[in-house]
């Protein structure tokens, strides 16, 4: 971001709101120069007016300025490491095995969302609403048929980083897609593992009837 814009962002979040005379007088600029920032903030929607000041005079009402929940993003956020002290204080309170078995009723969690089956479902279109709700989650997720299976990959994974410590964590997208294609699925590659995707080998005949 413009080192200009990136100040002005930083103002905001410290003051919560600010008028442009302020941000102006803030920044060293022209208020026309701190509009024309303002403006392509607002274009990038993390910027927006918040609400009217009064002023004294009447005839001139300030527009204050804060910014958008999207600005957010621009600030440092740790949801790994504090993910990563969460799983490790839960694997030794219960062990490895009572951490899965979290891990496993979060995935049923998470499908409790997925559409429900419909009668004579068939496989392809059940594997295209498997890939919907792991989109939904944070994954890249894409289905082939390969022979006469099926194979699912995921080339983005949301929890990877944390995955790499605790690899129980994978427990969660296996349990997903064996769950909602009704069939047992091998893992045969995993980034958590420096593979380049997760991929899933599922037999055929999926069992969805």
């Amino acid at each position: 971001m413009q080192s200009t814009r990136q100040r002005i962002v930083e103002l905001l979040k410290e003051r919560g709101h600010a008028t442009v005379e302020e941000l102006a007088d803030a920044v060293g600029l022209t208020q026309m120069a701190v509009r024309h920032h303002l403006n392509v903030l607002n274009g990038e929607k993390l910027v927006a007016t918040s609400s009217v000041r009064r002023s004294s005079q009447p005839w001139r009402p300030q527009q204050l300025y804060a910014l958008t929940e999207a600005a957010n993003e621009l600030f440092p956020e740790d949801y790994y490491h504090l993910a990563g002290y969460l799983l490790a204080e839960v694997k030794a309170l219960l062990g490895a095995a009572g951490l899965e078995e979290l891990l496993g009723r979060i995935a049923k969690a998470m499908l409790a969302e997925a559409p429900p089956l419909r009668p004579g479902q068939s496989p392809e279109e059940r594997l295209g609403q498997l890939v919907q709700l792991l989109g939904d989650r944070g994954f890249t997720a894409r289905w082939a048929a390969q022979g006469n299976d099926y194979v699912v990959r995921l080339l983005a994974c949301p929890y990877r980083q944390v995955a790499h410590l605790h690899h129980e964590v994978c427990r969660l997208d296996l349990q997903i897609i064996e769950d909602m294609l009704k069939a047992d699925a091998a893992r045969v590659a995993c980034l958590a593992d420096g593979d380049e995707t997760c991929t899933y080998r599922i037999r055929q005949p999926i069992g969805l009837s």
